[in-house]
């Protein structure tokens, strides 16, 4: 293990810090009882090793749809996939070791390519780790840390090192608790979630866009309100072909006590154009708009529906103190945990307002809920898990090809390296880098 990196007040110290949070502390896998009950035949066994030895790859048989009746899984949705019961057949043991699990065996293996890795590379402090965004001239990698209250610190690694390193830095003005991010025309924007109006050494700040430069560390705020209305918290944006950023808006920075004050407005996806100021809502039928991106022609957008979390309850650091301090953040199993697909339509605005139409459900996460999500160069989704430790990797209809199994939750990902090969996963208590063949999207 590595040591934990605390970030707060502007320094990077080492240690265990009294901050915590109940997203993904719940999933660990449950033990495995190996013993058959009795007159129970299963002729084809649910999983099998397959692929490449330079990680665990475990495929799925038929997609696991025909497992030994006696399995269960609890309704709890802190409970992962591979927490699922599966006591008459033993090859269900392997899927919760894997590093990738594979349901389409062709489409999978050939996206994991010949020698695929996974690697937890820097254990971090138990809270949301989010915004991860890839600067290729400087060849280092910006990762938003949430909390704890007032920090105003996030993390760059600079993977021109093997191993690559990390360390702390902040913002000028500095800027506090990033959620989403993206890379375009040498500079970073951001979705900022942190609403507070008395920050350490009388700063003061609403949620909205801002955009930073990496050379220098300077930030430009874009936008802060919605006609006098501030947002409920920013979670994560996209840019489309003509400059306009679609963001989404939540309301975790209120559970997670990074907004000093309630939302006022409901949450939503917003179109806001750069050029001229204006911002306009999209979109406001999902329970709790997360992650978003667009297809690689810009045609259709996709946005993840966390709807089983949502802010209330009791704060509490989750079981076993997992979080590193308690916040208010419910789960409930029946609620939405789906990913949307959505025409994007401008045809009849000559493109100058573009809008979205025929909303579809595409998946509905294994685990967890979906959180970030990116689009590969060839159109495959992939989509963090949030409360949870998987990646999943979809095609763009929503079939599910194949998972990554990382060693702690996953709020977001980007993808790095001169190929776009190497797709780095952050969350809760961890940052992992995965090699494989499935490249991201290229940079502008």
């Amino acid at each position: 293990m590595h040591s934990v990196f605390y970030i707060l007040g502007g320094l990077l110290s080492i240690g265990v810090s009294s901050s915590s949070i109940p997203r993904r502390q719940y999933l660990t896998p449950h033990s495995t009882n190996t013993t058959t009950s009795p007159n129970v035949t299963h002729a084809d066994p649910v999983a099998s090793v397959c692929g490449p030895t330079t990680a665990s790859i475990i495929c799925m048989n038929r997609y696991g749809a025909l497992l030994p009746p006696s399995f269960s899984r609890d309704a709890n949705p802190a409970v992962g996939y591979t927490g699922a019961i599966v006591n008459d057949d033993p090859s269900w043991a392997s899927v919760a070791v894997a590093d990738f699990v594979v349901f389409d065996r062709a489409r999978g293996l050939e996206l994991l390519g010949t020698a695929p890795r996974i690697e937890k590379m820097f254990d971090v402090l138990n809270v949301i780790h989010e915004a991860p965004v890839y600067v290729p001239g400087q060849k280092k990698l910006y990762v938003a840390q949430d909390g704890p209250m007032g920090n105003l610190t996030s993390l760059v690694i600079d993977l021109s090192n093997e191993p690559p390193t990390m360390s702390g830095f902040e913002t000028s003005p500095k800027t506090y608790q990033p959620n989403g991010g993206f890379y375009q025309g040498g500079s970073v924007y951001w979705a900022v979630m942190g609403n507070n109006d008395s920050l350490p050494n009388g700063l003061q700040q609403r949620p909205g866009i801002a955009k930073m430069d990496p050379n220098t560390g300077r930030v430009e705020w874009l936008l802060n309100n919605y006609h006098g209305f501030f947002f409920s918290g920013p979670n994560d944006l996209t840019m489309d072909p003509n400059g306009d950023i679609w963001f989404t808006d939540s309301d975790y920075a209120y559970g997670l006590h990074l907004a000093s004050d309630s939302p006022q407005n409901q949450l939503a996806t917003y179109r806001f154009r750069p050029s001229t100021g204006e911002v306009t809502i999209v979109e406001d039928t999902l329970n709790h708009p997360n992650g978003i991106a667009f297809s690689p022609d810009g045609k259709t957008l996709y946005i993840t529906d966390s709807g089983l979390e949502s802010v209330g309850g009791e704060a509490t650091r989750g079981q076993g103190n997992f979080y590193n301090y308690p916040i208010n953040i419910l789960f409930t199993s029946t609620h939405k945990r789906n990913i949307y697909a959505f025409d994007v339509n401008s045809a009849s605005s000559g493109g100058k307002s573009p809008y979205l139409t025929n909303k579809r459900v595409i998946f509905q996460s294994l685990e967890g809920a979906p959180d970030g999500l990116k689009v590969a160069a060839n159109g495959y989704l992939v989509a963090a898990t949030g409360l949870s430790f998987g990646v999943d990797i979809l095609d763009a209809s929503g079939s599910i090809i194949a998972r990554i199994q990382a060693k702690h939750p996953v709020e977001n990902i980007a993808w790095s390296g001169e190929n776009l090969k190497t797709l780095w996963l952050v969350g809760i208590g961890g940052i992992t880098r995965v090699q494989f063949d499935l490249a991201g999207p290229a940079l502008h």
